[in-house]
């Protein structure tokens, strides 16, 4: 009997075994990406942030600008956002916040990839100067 129960056990293992390398390769080209980042402000430290002194606008959108594949946050009260599901291709990351310069850079995010960012707005300057521009 308990020659049948070990001929059962090893050949449910070895299915689980041969399915094993399948399961990776599927999940592998998901064609999609992740985004997770982290707002700092110049002239407030991280227990003003924290205490809901300020939040961050993120957006993220491909770059001919249509709403099909743009994404929103605002952040979190440790300045953190995220973007779960992220369609690979080019987009155009613009983080704002009132009193603050506008930070925009161009990104790619790949298929299966892991961004994370950290970005510090600096206070905006009078007389209306545009942001950090990349």
């Amino acid at each position: 009997m308990q020659n049948k129960y070990q001929q059962v056990s090893a050949i449910v293992a070895l299915s689980l075994l041969a399915l094993f390398p399948l399961h990776n390769t599927t999940f592998a080209q998901s064609g999609r990406g992740l985004m997770h980042g982290y707002v700092a402000f110049e002239d407030l430290s991280y227990n003003e942030v924290s205490k809901g002194a300020i939040h961050a606008s993120v957006e993220l959108r491909t770059q001919n600008g249509g709403d099909r594949d743009a994404y929103t946050a605002k952040t979190d009260e440790q300045g953190a956002y995220d973007f779960p599901r992220i369609a690979m291709g080019e987009y155009v990351l613009r983080i704002s916040a009132p009193g603050y310069a506008t930070y925009e850079a161009k990104i790619y995010i790949p298929s299966d990839f892991e961004c994370k960012l950290a970005v510090m707005l600096k206070k905006e300057r009078r007389g209306g100067a545009e942001g950090n521009r990349r």
